[in-house]
């Protein structure tokens, strides 16, 4: 039976819909249920339905919900929140980063695949995912204790290493080895562009803000992001370097706070309540459940060995801050939360061919894993030891 492609996308969106409910009831982040609602539609008996125009048209949308995801999180980055959090949180972002992405490479060499391929698992055991992780902390009430404010600070400076890792794989992913001579080059051309952009849009902002009309701002903001997004992509560098470039010229040029965060309010509403989920249910479509019955021990390694890397990087990092090793503990679990970004260098690197359909599989499931391992965590280690989040 084959649907038309507006029945697909009022499938995926009521599917994605119930099960994110279920999971926010639960005390889950909804990405969970959107991750979910594509795996069930990726289900082998649904094969027929999602006809190979059906996915181009997913992917399509999928794609499109990257960029917008990249935007929201370059409007939101908090330098003054960054520098609040200390030494402590810069410490801890730096083991947290640098251990699980030296274990996963090293694992994934030692079995016989790809320094590429290491290189990817390695980032995606490497990053966190700041939102689902922040959700849990706001709706237990615990974000603005110390040890709160150090994960937050940690998740900020995480976001320049994902941006980095990002970079490198578009450049793996649109380059040729060959070709790197001419990087510089373009890198400084596009570094002067988006100077020039820097300067010049506060200026055109300032001219649609005189209408007072939320629709144009609102307009001009998504017309800006597609525009550097574009720019970006032509330079070899993908639009996902553009949209998240784009947030932050965004975030420093508008100096009028609340209608920033009525733009990001507005962004995130589209994005999460339309665009967002056909990039988690496109994840979702693409997951082998062969997985579980010929790479099960891939599986298990590569979730024990992330959550290992990001456990362990915490408690490394103890005697270079002035936390316990309970503090340090906990703050592993919690930088071990993912489902995002991890999620988009899995996605890009599935498309691109660079991974294999095993690797990608295992990288979804630890991070739907450990998305739903960390507030499991937080609760039993908080009823035991209050005292532990000051």
């Amino acid at each position: 039976m084959q649907f038309d492609i507006l029945t697909i996308v009022a499938i995926i969106l009521t599917l994605s819909f119930i099960l994110s409910e279920i999971s926010f009831r639960f005390n889950y982040p909804r990405v969970i249920g959107q991750l979910l609602a594509g795996i069930i539609l990726g289900l082998p008996i649904l094969h027929l339905v999602f006809t190979s125009e059906v996915r181009n048209n997913i992917s399509f949308l999928a794609d499109l919900g990257i960029i917008f995801l990249l935007l929201l999180i370059g409007m939101q980055l908090n330098l003054d929140k960054f520098k609040k959090s200390g030494k402590d949180s810069i410490i801890i972002a730096l083991f947290c980063v640098l251990v699980p992405f030296i274990l996963g490479f090293i694992f994934i060499k030692a079995i016989g695949y790809s320094t590429t391929i290491a290189f990817v698992v390695g980032s995606a055991f490497s990053l966190t995912a700041e939102g689902t992780k922040l959700k849990v902390l706001l709706e237990m009430g615990v974000l603005n204790t110390r040890i709160g404010i150090i994960m937050l600070g940690a998740g900020i400076l995480d976001d320049f290493f994902e941006i980095i890792f990002l970079s490198i794989l578009l450049i793996i992913v649109h380059k040729s080895y060959t070709s790197l001579v001419w990087l510089p080059l373009k890198l400084i051309a596009f570094v002067g562009m988006v100077y020039l952009f820097y300067k010049v849009f506060p200026l055109l902002l300032k001219i649609i803000q005189k209408e007072k009309s939320r629709i144009a701002t609102f307009s001009f903001i998504l017309l800006f992001a597609l525009i550097i997004a574009v720019i970006s992509k032509k330079f070899d560098l993908g639009p996902i370097i553009g949209a998240f470039i784009a947030g932050i010229i965004i975030h420093l040029s508008n100096h009028k706070k609340q209608e920033h965060k009525e733009n990001i309010k507005e962004l995130e509403t589209m994005t999460f309540a339309f665009i967002i989920p056909f990039f988690f249910v496109n994840i979702g479509l693409n997951f082998d459940f062969s997985i579980f019955t010929h790479n099960a021990w891939l599986t298990i390694m590569i979730l024990f060995i992330a959550t290992i890397g990001k456990v362990l990087g915490a408690l490394i990092s103890t005697p270079f801050t002035s936390l316990s090793l309970k503090q340090s503990h906990l703050i592993g679990w919690g930088m071990n939360s993912r489902g995002a970004i991890e999620l988009v260098i899995a996605e890009v690197a599935r498309i691109n061919n660079i991974i294999p359909i095993e690797i990608y599989s295992a990288i979804v499931f630890m991070a739907i894993t450990t998305t739903l391992i960390f507030p499991i965590i937080l609760k039993i280690i908080i009823s035991k030891d209050r005292e532990i989040l000051y």
